[in-house]
């Protein structure tokens, strides 16, 4: 009996099978490329080299072997790079080959994350982490805080925490790498530098080209040299293609109500009495980093806000995901549509989305919009949101809740 794990490309494949996913060219080529990074990080040499050899003869003899011609291209493609140009007395250098990081981009939908979940399924949590990428960011800035407050805040913090993380584990999964802020600009390059260093092999997805990451923003030039190290040291993979699955199959519920009048208002108090399983809340108080967020109503594990409450406010990530941790399920009441006038508590919805979305959580929303007309904006301003309406989309659907959504206390 073989004893080779289980790879992502099995996975991926036995999920076709199933019907638990779909054929699809993009997510095909992410998974092959994490199936690739898979067998250099977990098989042993000798293996290693009989799979080498497996996919030379398929590539040649045109068979298509267990795992399919379109999986030994990409096998083939990661070896090329990994032994090109070392014969028999070069094999044992070629083992001891440094790895090299992945950077898998392309728009909202393309199955960049499924492929990340069947990589790290694979590799299995003693050898690697998965992280959201608004998450760590937001445990780092928590280390330094915390630090700074117990005045320990002496010499390069960044680089502590990134020692500390490298300790937990071989391989770091990053889901969503994006950059909005000069404060993550000018840590990221440290802390992934120092990572690399330590041996960790570091995957990411985003929806962006690594030249195109933190574009327009603040002191950008502080960020280019994060740019080249990721350009240097990751392989980076484009799996851009016209299909958007969140938008396939997404049946709008009515936990989106539009537009803002007397009767989506009506039907929106009913359906909060209903999941609150009271007429209305009781205020309540969340404390993060030192300061306090309000919850104007609050039943169990139900939460409602108004847009203004949430958005309008110096709000970030910690205090969106201490909400997400607090509430199953939240209301959010007269959402604007996205202009020029309201892009800076636009962003700030975007970031909420994104936490809401990675926690599971059911959102209620009464809207000025449809989720397809939420956003009003302009040229390369609008690119970060259509993630938000995809993801927004996807929040309503039967399946999202079934799937992601915690069980009704």
């Amino acid at each position: 009996m073989s004893t080779t794990p289980r790879s992502p490309l099995d996975l991926y494949e036995h999920a076709l099978t199933t019907g638990e996913l779909r054929p699809q060219a993009a997510q095909r080529r992410a998974v092959e490329a994490l199936d690739s990074l898979f067998d250099e990080l977990v098989l042993s040499p000798s293996a290693l080299r009989r799979r080498r050899a497996r996919a030379s003869a398929n590539a040649t003899g045109g068979g298509e072997g267990q795992r399919g011609s379109s999986a030994v291209s990409g096998v083939m493609g990661w070896l090329g790079r990994l032994f090109g140009g070392l014969g028999k007395s070069g094999a044992g250098e070629a083992e001891r080959a440094v790895r090299r990081s992945l950077y898998l981009y392309g728009p909202v939908g393309r199955g960049k994350t499924t492929a990340m979940d069947l990589f790290y399924e694979a590799m299995g949590p003693q050898q690697a982490q998965r992280r959201h990428f608004h998450e760590f960011m937001s445990e780092l800035h928590a280390d330094i805080h915390a630090r700074r407050t117990k005045g320990d805040a002496r010499g390069d913090t960044a680089a502590r925490f990134a020692r500390a993380q490298a300790r937990k584990a071989r391989v770091l999964c990053f889901d969503e790498f994006f950059v909005n802020n000069i404060a993550d600009a000018t840590l990221l390059g440290r802390v992934l530098s120092v990572m690399l260093d330590e041996g960790v092999t570091v995957v990411t997805t985003s929806n962006e080209p690594p030249d195109a990451l933190y574009t327009g923003g603040l002191k950008r030039e502080l960020f280019m040299p994060t740019i080249q190290l990721i350009e240097r040291e990751f392989d980076v993979v484009n799996l851009d293609h016209a299909q958007d699955y969140r938008l396939g199959g997404a049946a709008q519920a009515e936990s989106w109500l539009s537009p803002l009048d007397p009767q989506t208002a009506q039907a929106f108090q009913v359906t909060f009495a209903r999941e609150a399983k009271v007429v209305r809340g009781e205020p309540a108080q969340l404390s993060v980093l030192g300061h306090t967020i309000n919850v104007p109503e609050a039943a169990g594990r139900t939460a409602r806000f108004s847009y203004a409450d949430l958005c309008e406010k110096p709000l970030g990530r910690d205090d969106y995901q201490l909400i997400a941790q607090s509430f199953d399920r939240v209301f959010i009441d007269t959402i604007p549509t996205i202009r020029d006038n309201t892009r800076d508590s636009g962003e700030r919805f975007r970031i909420l989305i994104d936490v809401f979305y990675e926690a599971g959580t059911c959102l209620y929303a009464r809207s000025a919009a449809p989720i397809g007309e939420l956003v009003d904006l302009e040229g390369h301003d609008v690119q970060p949101f259509m993630r938000t309406q995809s993801r927004l989309m996807e929040m309503q659907s039967l399946a999202y809740r079934e799937a992601k959504a915690p069980i009704a206390a």
